[in-house]
């Protein structure tokens, strides 16, 4: 299994980086790899999604069942995919009068051995630059 960990400070509001990171029908725009976001189902406290991923040889699509709590954290879990674990978690922390620190934690495990060892480099890049994407996106320019 692969775990990632990566944060960031950014002088954006708790408010505005929780929009960003829930507007997920626009990740194909700046999130490195993504080729689909499609909402399958959302309400005020959760969003299911289905995300393709174009990497290399990785070509594959999985859905993800995010928690909201608004302006604090996303939770994500795995409802379908080709990973026998998938979890990430989006964490926002207000810092007075400096903006907010963001923390991404990701873990992930693809289903099929041989799979994992295929594409697991593949995916953990896709993740890896998935912050500076956010970041990037955050404050207006390209990552």
């Amino acid at each position: 299994m692969r775990e990632f960990k990566r944060s960031a400070l950014l002088a954006q509001s708790a408010a505005r980086l929780f929009a960003l990171i829930s507007d997920i029908e626009r990740y194909p725009e700046f999130v490195p790899g993504c080729t689909l976001a499609r909402i399958d189902s959302r309400t005020e406290r959760e969003i299911v999604a289905t995300l393709g991923v174009r990497r290399g040889a990785l070509r594959t699509q999985f859905t993800t069942r995010n928690e909201l709590e608004p302006d604090r954290r996303v939770t994500m879990n795995l409802v379908r995919g080709p990973f026998r674990t998938l979890w990430g978690e989006w964490l926002l922390t207000p810092i007075a009068d400096a903006g907010c620190r963001v923390d991404l934690s990701m873990r992930f495990a693809f289903s099929n051995s041989l799979s994992a060892v295929i594409f697991e480099p593949l995916f953990a890049q896709t993740v890896g630059e998935l912050m500076d994407a956010f970041v990037a996106r955050a404050r207006g320019t390209r990552a």
